[in-house]
């Protein structure tokens, strides 16, 4: 009963300290700005928007927002001499340390930056004039204790896709939403003054209006970084899922993230350059049927991600690798790296060669009259492979006339294993069944 009242004790005491908290520093800031008016400014943000087929124009937005660092540097010295925002960090850390409350990532709890200068930001964002709301700031400050009484925070994060496109936006699972961009993130992810995280260093860098982007919302357990983490793995699944459910060219790069709720932040953490997952092909496009098909394929990917050891995972990892080499040589010995996997089983050493075009004759010819054509185009394949591990030199011509049929080939024959022999610990069965339709 003592610990309880103790802890009744404290969280009153949190939300008296923070309702004085944001009464003072409102009456302050009027008394500095000499106007009842919020004041706002001018932030510009810079997009790219399509002027043409593959091309695009830098176009600028201004948007005027709350001016809160202004406000903030001008009235804290104020603050600080009338202790209120002392009051308001002793009575938070005294309810984080009786709670034993966790950070919300890897970094310390920062009770002024993290909690207390945004419960005044959040209190002004929505209203024209410096008036105190008794009702609004107890609110936000429940609000703010809701979240730090949580033992899992939300991270917001984007992933950006270049190059896609779909016939409506989709849900891959229910917090994985494949969608266009829209406007508030281009003025997130454009915007430019200084203190933007994420200064764009050049036109390629500006968020594009015909992006698409998978908005993800992670859960993150306190005191670990497990959700902010997450999300270069999904870039990664993504990306493996897109090149082996269909061909087509896209761009995928790691966008933003941030916590969802304002309390809680330390700034917002922003991608780099984006990674082209195919070679030489343009856009990549689902159609209304296509997207049904992605989703489920997508599910059932779900445990595969979850082992490692799967026999199916070097294939898959070889076919992501693939599209991302500047070399087209290194892309055919990913290629071919991938079918070998699927093709011969661990304990084969010898006739490689022909067991690789003779097995894939057998799984890509769609009549046993068309496996002749697959043996010579196969075997061609796998000597061209040799020929570039052992430093022969390749011309540009014939690797462009491979390069669709290594990738065409690992994509259909991984599917066929993953339709049929998904659930085994090895290809020995896939590749019994392939032996067994030669002998037939």
């Amino acid at each position: 009963m003592n610990k309880e009242r103790d802890e009744a004790n404290i969280r009153a005491r949190v939300i008296a300290s923070c309702r004085f908290f944001i009464k003072e520093a409102v009456e302050i800031a009027a008394s500095e700005f000499k106007s009842i008016e919020v004041p706002k400014h001018e932030v510009r943000y810079s997009v790219m928007e399509p002027s043409g087929p593959d091309r695009h124009t830098g176009k600028q937005l201004v948007c005027r927002e709350l001016d809160f660092y202004e406000i903030w540097y001008r009235i804290r010295p104020e603050i600080h001499t009338q202790k209120m925002l002392d009051d308001a960090v002793d009575s938070l850390q005294s309810f984080i340390e009786a709670y034993n409350i966790e950070p919300t990532g890897p970094w310390p709890h920062d009770i002024e930056v993290q909690y207390l200068a945004p419960l005044f930001k959040t209190y002004l964002e929505r209203i024209e004039a410096f008036v105190y709301n008794r009702r609004r700031a107890q609110q936000l400050i429940q609000m703010m204790l809701h979240q730090l009484s949580a033992t899992e925070v939300e991270v917001l994060g984007l992933i950006i896709l270049e190059g896609f496109e779909a016939e409506r936006p989709f849900y891959l699972e229910s917090r994985l939403h494949m969608r266009p961009i829209e406007e508030r993130d281009l003025l997130m992810l454009g915007r430019q003054d200084f203190f933007s995280s994420f200064e764009p260093y050049d036109m390629s860098r500006w968020p594009h209006t015909d992006w698409w982007v998978c908005e993800t919302k992670l859960l993150n357990p306190r005191g670990t970084s497990i959700g902010w983490e997450r999300i270069h793995d999904i870039t990664d699944r993504l990306t493996s899922a897109l090149r082996m459910f269909k061909p087509g060219g896209v761009a995928i790069g790691f966008g933003t993230h941030q916590l969802s709720s304002p309390f809680g932040r330390m700034g917002r953490t922003r991608g780099g350059k984006l990674d082209q997952i195919t070679i030489g092909q343009r856009r990549y496009v689902l159609s209304g049927s296509e997207i049904t098909k992605f989703v489920r394929f997508w599910r059932k990917l779900r445990p595969l991600w979850e082992d490692p050891q799967h026999y199916l995972h070097v294939p898959l990892r070889r076919m992501r690798a693939a599209g991302t080499r500047a070399q087209k040589e290194d892309a055919i010995v990913d290629y071919v790296i991938g079918l070998e996997a699927l093709l011969g089983t661990r304990e084969e050493q010898t006739e490689l060669s022909y067991r690789f075009r003779v097995r894939g004759s057998v799984l890509l010819a769609d009549k046993k009259s068309e496996r002749k054509n697959y043996l010579k185009a196969l075997g061609d394949l796998y000597g061209l492979r040799s020929a570039i591990v052992h430093g022969s030199h390749i011309s540009t011509h014939e690797l462009e006339e491979y390069l669709p049929l290594a990738e065409s080939a690992l994509r259909l024959i991984w599917n066929w294993y993953f339709r049929h022999w998904y659930s085994e610990s090895d290809n020995k069965q896939g590749i019994a069944r392939i032996d067994a339709e030669l002998v037939n």
